[in-house]
């Protein structure tokens, strides 16, 4: 994901944003638009009445789940402040 948002960025210097950097804020605000939010895990804990081996992987997975998203999010964001200086 980030490989093609780089290639769509140029070189240059300058803290405005146009051209190649304009198309890289686009795809930028369109990964944020379609990332999901995070699980709400107190919610989830309290819905698994059974602890079966399927349901604690399955609650294990929405955690690190939440993990990714945010580490996603945090670096598009970084990317977006640093298209804008």
């Amino acid at each position: 994901m980030f490989f093609t948002i780089l290639s769509c960025s140029g070189g240059g210097g300058g803290g405005g944003i146009g051209g190649k950097d304009a198309a890289v804020k686009e795809i930028i605000d369109k990964f944020l638009d379609v990332l999901p939010p995070e699980f709400i895990m107190l919610d989830l804990f309290a819905k698994a009445k059974e602890r079966s081996p399927y349901v604690v992987v399955c609650l294990q997975e929405c955690e690190r789940m939440n993990i990714l998203i945010n580490t996603v999010r945090s670096s598009l964001t970084d990317l977006d402040m640093g298209l804008k200086g």
